[in-house]
């Protein structure tokens, strides 16, 4: 079983890259594009772009399971091959979209293939030990950071050519990777360990309405509170930036990049050793406590400064959902690691269903309704935010007990 950084899982990790770069590279030049299709009007495209947010997540939140499902039973390496096919020939078909509703297709099936990361994650579980999982799984996370990080900029530079531009070269990256999978991922999940399709597999809302053998549904729990209260910084970030500390589009582009950066390096560099010493579920505990007092922190802060500084405490506090699909890995059979990989990317996918539009319609309500941006009215997505990770951290406490004692897999058997 390998255990070192191979060919295979750095081409595991350049999927995670593109997963995260390709909505990055477009995201620059949407508002241009969108406009293009609505007579030049930045605030209709605006709308619209919210609209396609939607659709996109709800496709992953559909496909997560399905990808998840179909790599237990036929292997993980054709699923990511047909899911990088199906993303190359997405993005090119976008770049030359004559209409709005071929983009809003194009959404549609790229929410559809990025669902990878549960297929990925399967692939380096397959091959990992129980105890490495977290470690290889913080390189999947750290990836996706770094696409986080070259995204936006790299797509920026590119709209100088043209808003279709970026398009291509998400396709052209598509493509350069479904190469680097023929040639370097083998399968790794042997046909002993496959198992048929149900429903009951493939239902999105399975995380919530049937449990999983070997896995505590308070694990589950504590990872969708995490994740609603983890998207607010996504919802929201640019506009409160602006709104309260004046920000323009060169710092609150810095800001992402600081934030992306302290991601990487959390996941590739500190979580493994860190999860091994003191155990996933007490590192998932600490995550949401410093995240809880971030949150709070962001609702009164008045310099923007400081909200520069906090920055890395939101990296940490996002190894929490890592933490928690690192640890349930372990307790789960070969043969249904794609099940559970999907589970949490489906949770992922609702809760930015439910987050994303919660978070910005109560900033958005607040500052309409009198609020001013320097009191805590253009904080309150934050507050809420800090209230449903106090949920997700009582959960972890009062049902799984984490503790000096209760690290590792003692923890979630002690769940059961």
């Amino acid at each position: 079983m390998p255990m070192g950084f191979d060919r295979a899982t750095a081409v595991i990790c350049t999927i995670a890259i593109l997963n995260t770069m390709g909505l990055g590279l477009i995201m620059p030049v949407m508002p241009e594009l969108l406009a293009g299709f609505q007579g030049g009007s930045i605030a209709r495209a605006a709308a619209i772009g919210g609209y396609l947010s939607l659709v996109f997540a709800a496709m992953q939140f559909v496909f997560s399971p399905i990808l998840g499902a179909l790599s237990d039973r036929y292997g993980r390496r054709p699923i990511l091959l047909g899911s990088l096919a199906l993303a190359s020939a997405d993005y090119l078909m976008m770049a030359m979209a004559p209409y709005l509703w071929v983009i809003f297709l194009g959404r549609m099936l790229s929410g559809a293939s990025s669902a990878t990361f549960s297929v990925a994650n399967a692939y380096l579980a397959d091959r990992s030990s129980k105890e490495d999982r977290t470690k290889f799984f913080g390189y999947v996370g750290a990836a996706a950071g770094i696409g986080f990080v070259m995204g936006p900029f790299i797509g920026g530079l590119l709209g100088t050519y043209g808003p279709r531009a970026p398009f291509y070269a998400a396709s052209a990256l598509s493509l350069l990777t479904l190469v680097g999978t023929i040639l370097y991922v083998q399968e790794s999940l042997p046909g002993e360990n496959r198992r048929p399709i149900t429903w009951k597999i493939i239902n999105p809302l399975g995380p919530l309405l049937s449990p999983l053998q070997g896995v505590s549904l308070a694990l589950l729990a504590v990872y969708f509170f995490d994740a609603l209260a983890g998207f607010a910084f996504s919802a929201v970030w640019a506009y409160f930036g602006a709104a309260r500390y004046g920000w323009n589009s060169t710092t609150i582009g810095l800001s992402f990049s600081i934030i992306g950066i302290c991601f990487v390096l959390t996941q590739a560099v500190i979580l493994g050793p860190v999860a091994k010493r003191i155990g996933n579920l007490n590192v998932a505990a600490l995550g949401l406590s410093l995240g809880i007092a971030g949150f709070l922190t962001l609702v009164w802060l008045q310099s923007g400064l400081f909200a520069l500084m906090l920055l890395p405490v939101f990296a940490f506090r996002a190894i929490v959902g890592i933490t928690i699909v690192g640890q349930t890995s372990a307790q789960v059979d070969p043969d249904r690691q794609g099940e559970l990989q999907g589970r949490f990317a489906s949770l992922g996918a609702l809760a930015s269903l439910i987050s994303f539009p919660m978070m910005t319609q109560l900033f958005a309500s607040q500052l309409s309704n009198g609020g001013s941006a320097n009191t805590w009215h253009s904080g309150a997505p934050f507050l809420l935010a800090a209230g449903l990770g106090g949920i997700a951290l009582l959960l972890l406490i009062v049902t799984i007990k984490p503790g000096p004692a209760t690290t590792g897999c003692q923890a979630s058997k002690k769940a059961h």
